[in-house]
């Protein structure tokens, strides 16, 4: 291909000519001819090479949390003629940054060479990213053609959403028959005391109470609380309202966040844990069965990473599908959205309390988002205020059907929130 110093010359010398046969004046046609002559050895010299590049491209992890860095290094072979001027360039996705170094090199290359580059990009935002194709372009030495080839060698990159620790969530649904750490109030086997009966036959001797022995004169035994899992459902709101932000700071990227870090909690606690995204128009769920252990993790991360807001599906209708076949029954239900421009919110929460569940709602505030990026002043801090007590009804009408609703503020951390949450009361 030609480059614009090359276009120039072509230009000059085509007007040179038709200037030396309009005057007559064969000074300007010899003028030419060195023009020309320089033309035609660039071409007969550099189209007959071919660019024979080997690059392989490896990142020091393929899979990171979100703000991790990662180091990517690309090594080079020349396998053809000894290149002069040789450009390189590796495609970003316009979600990463970089940190170190550059995607972009100018070098040259002498036949049989190696070389590596490396440069450190950043990864803010979760997802699923291809780096690459390698873009490289070689060009002569007087800088009038060139030539380019891409190399498909893109390497997926995967961004995890935060893990932040919880600490202990104190929220309980229906015990399962499966060994866990959810105190369920009855005895069984555990490890916090619940009460004392009277000695049977077949009771070992490690639970004897010898103290009330001593005093009563009558063998008892120490009986625990039984500790088991529970199934915890998580109820994603993916709508398009919930990107009221910025493309990092809005409803839904905090929600994914909090998912991550509630399911991470209850799976380490050995309960069961679900996901049921609702949002698209269509009506199309994205749903992970309930399930336990480190499997389960990956595949609701797996899932959470992809979600993209769309639609506006409501939270009733979504239930109308989930509540038949995705939602074991008097599980525990975490509803997580913002709340915003969804009129059955509160009657789907009642239902499905109706139906035995306990529900837990967690309100990222997009009022508390959007105030702690704009510019302070009196506008907006009226503003601030009439989305707060706005919000706050909407809050209180969930809280009368009988909801536990934690308002988060994502500028804080999401242990603190929860820490408001109350104990749930087994429902029957």
């Amino acid at each position: 291909m030609r480059t614009t110093k090359c276009a120039s010359i072509v230009a000059g010398c085509i007007s040179l000519i038709i200037f030396g046969l309009f005057t007559m004046d064969w000074f300007f046609l010899i003028f030419v001819t060195p023009l020309i002559i320089l033309l035609f050895t660039g071409v007969l010299f550099f189209y007959g090479r071919d660019i024979e590049i080997e690059a392989i491209r490896s990142v020091s992890n393929v899979k990171v949390f979100e703000n991790d860095n990662v180091e990517v290094t690309l090594k080079l072979k020349n396998k053809g003629a000894t290149i002069g001027f040789l450009e390189l360039y590796d495609t970003l996705p316009d979600k990463v940054g970089i940190e170190k170094g550059s995607n972009y090199s100018a070098l040259n290359l002498k036949k049989d060479e190696e070389i590596s580059l490396k440069y450190e990009i950043s990864c803010p935002l979760r997802g699923h990213y291809l780096l690459g194709p390698l873009r490289l372009r070689v060009r002569d030495y007087l800088g009038m053609f060139y030539k380019e080839t891409i190399i498909e060698n893109a390497f997926d990159l995967t961004v995890i959403p935060s893990i932040e620790e919880i600490g202990d969530i104190a929220v309980k649904a229906k015990a399962n028959l499966y060994p866990g750490i959810m105190q369920t109030k009855q005895s069984g086997t555990g490890t916090e005391f619940f009460g004392l009966r009277t000695y049977t036959s077949g009771d070992t001797f490690k639970r004897i109470n010898w103290k009330s022995f001593a005093r009563w004169d009558s063998l008892m035994v120490n009986e625990y609380e039984l500790e088991s899992t529970t199934d915890v459902i998580i109820l994603l709101d993916a709508r398009s309202i919930q990107t009221i932000g910025t493309i990092k700071h809005n409803p839904l990227e905090y929600g994914i966040k909090g998912a991550t870090s509630i399911a991470s909690h209850f799976l380490k606690r050995r309960d069961r844990v679900g996901l049921i995204v609702y949002g698209k128009s269509e009506g199309q769920l994205r749903w992970v069965y309930p399930e336990s252990g480190k499997k389960q993790l990956y595949k609701l991360i797996g899932e959470l990473v992809e979600i993209q807001a769309d639609g506006h599906f409501p939270l009733n209708a979504a239930i109308d599908t989930a509540v038949t076949y995705m939602l074991p029954k008097k599980s525990l239900i975490i509803l997580i959205s913002s709340l915003e421009g969804d009129w059955s919110i509160p009657g789907a929460v009642e239902r499905l309390l109706a139906l035995g569940f306990n529900i837990m709602v967690l309100s990222p505030s997009p009022a508390d988002i959007e105030y702690s990026l704009c510019k302070a002043d009196v506008n907006s801090k009226l503003a601030y205020r009439i989305l707060s007590l706005d919000r706050k009804n909407s809050i209180t009408k969930l809280q009368n059907k009988g909801a536990r609703v934690v308002e988060w503020n994502p500028t804080m951390p999401l242990a603190i929130s929860l820490k408001e949450v109350e104990r749930y009361q087994i429902r029957r």
